[in-house]
């Protein structure tokens, strides 16, 4: 099959994955200030900090205009400033009484930042809103996949097969979510299907970032080999090829491919974080703390980041700093163990023993449970406890 891939979930995929929301055009704005009206044009152009500044004006003119909060959204997540983006969505969300739009664009950006669960709750109340969008259970199977909700992911996944049939990237979501059920007959012909449906660069490409969100390293490697192969240039492609070689243990090429990615866009999250951790993992800390520094004013809070800031603050003997940063962690991500084990090393030795062997104990409990779940999917069989939330971008996942 050549050509681009005749259905919609790849490219809202890519969308995610790769950051340009390049579905959703500027919302009309009727009556608008030359500001507004500048800001808009700015946007149409791809001229992301111009569009964001412009609404930026526009807002202080007119603060109720959820048109402009919406568009001021998408300007921040081209530019990787996902926090403040999602924040723009939730506002304009409030003054446009659950605009479908927005609150479409609000999931979007959850699922780009991992936040699948939040992302679920928007397409969820589009869903009961009667939404239409088909574009709706196609994201909602690829977050329930995400979670380990695999017979909900295969309950949307299969509303889409019923009527296209000829998706590939949701037959891939399917097949998976068949596979981790243990409904093997029924997924190797999704899963076969899937990977012969790419026939472009940018099919090649949306397969390999689809791959990867599913953690199937090998197979995405080869759908990213071809995409470089057609068009070595692609926007993304050296990010995608990183974190497929992070993902395959091949650390010193994914520096050389998230290297490549900033050179194109600094501000590229993941090639930002990607590389601090590796850095912080050969013991180059200045070059660490530089990158993470950066993927941190990216998205704040993000506890990825969090994480592998203490890891160095600890390996500095910080330990005042390492510990709020680990409390800062666990608060966001409560089961995060490689967090568990390094704050009881911390309260170690920093004299508080009772705390270390609570931390420990937390942790050699958490660290049971993954062994038992890893062991659960490789068997196919669902984990004793249920399905359990992924973790997104965590390095213990890579």
């Amino acid at each position: 099959m050549t050509g681009p891939w005749p259905s919609r979930l790849h490219w809202v995929l890519a969308a995610c994955l790769l950051g340009g929301l390049a579905w959703g055009q500027s919302l009309n704005v009727a009556e608008t200030t030359n500001t507004c009206g500048d800001a808009d044009q700015a946007l149409a152009a791809g001229q992301w900090e111009s569009a964001r500044s412009g609404y930026a004006a526009c807002l202080a003119e007119r603060p109720q205009r959820f048109e402009a909060l919406s568009n001021m959204a998408m300007a921040l997540t081209h530019l990787g400033r996902m926090d403040e983006a999602i924040q723009s969505y939730q506002k304009a969300l409030v003054l446009s009484s659950g605009n479908p739009k927005v609150r479409f664009n609000l999931a979007l950006a959850f699922i780009k930042v991992g936040n699948y669960e939040d992302g679920v709750v928007q397409l969820d109340r589009l869903k009961k809103a009667g939404s239409a969008d088909p574009r709706v259970p196609e994201l909602l199977a690829f977050c329930y996949y995400h979670l380990e909700r695999y017979s909900l992911a295969a309950r949307e996944a299969e509303q889409v097969h019923r009527t296209h049939p000829e998706d590939a990237a949701n037959a891939l979501v399917l097949g998976s979510a068949y596979t981790r059920m243990g409904q093997f007959d029924k997924a190797l012909p999704l899963i076969t299907f899937a990977l012969q449906s790419a026939g472009s660069a940018d099919g090649h490409l949306i397969m390999g970032q689809t791959l990867l969100g599913l953690r199937l390293y090998h197979p995405a490697m080869d759908e990213l080999s071809q995409a470089a192969g057609l068009q070595p240039d692609l926007p993304g492609l050296h990010s995608a090829l990183g974190v497929a070689k992070v993902g395959l243990g091949d650390s010193d090429g994914a520096a050389i491919e998230f290297t490549e990615a900033l050179k194109k866009d600094p501000n590229d999250y993941q090639a930002n974080y990607y590389l601090g951790r590796i850095r912080r993992l050969d013991g180059d800390r200045a070059a660490a703390r530089k990158f993470l520094t950066r993927a941190e004013q990216l998205h704040p809070g993000a506890p990825e980041v969090l994480f592998e800031l203490a890891s160095i603050a600890a390996a500095e003997k910080d330990y005042a700093q390492a510990e709020p940063l680990l409390d800062r962690v666990l608060r966001k991500q409560p089961d995060h163990v490689e967090a568990h084990f390094l704050l009881s090393d911390v309260y170690r030795r920093t004299g508080r023993p009772e705390s270390a062997k609570k931390e420990r104990e937390t942790f050699e409990r958490l660290r049971q449970k993954e062994q038992e779940r890893q062991s659960a999917k490789d068997s196919g069989k669902p984990p004793a406890n249920g399905p359990s939330v992924s973790t997104a971008n965590a390095p213990k996942e890579q």
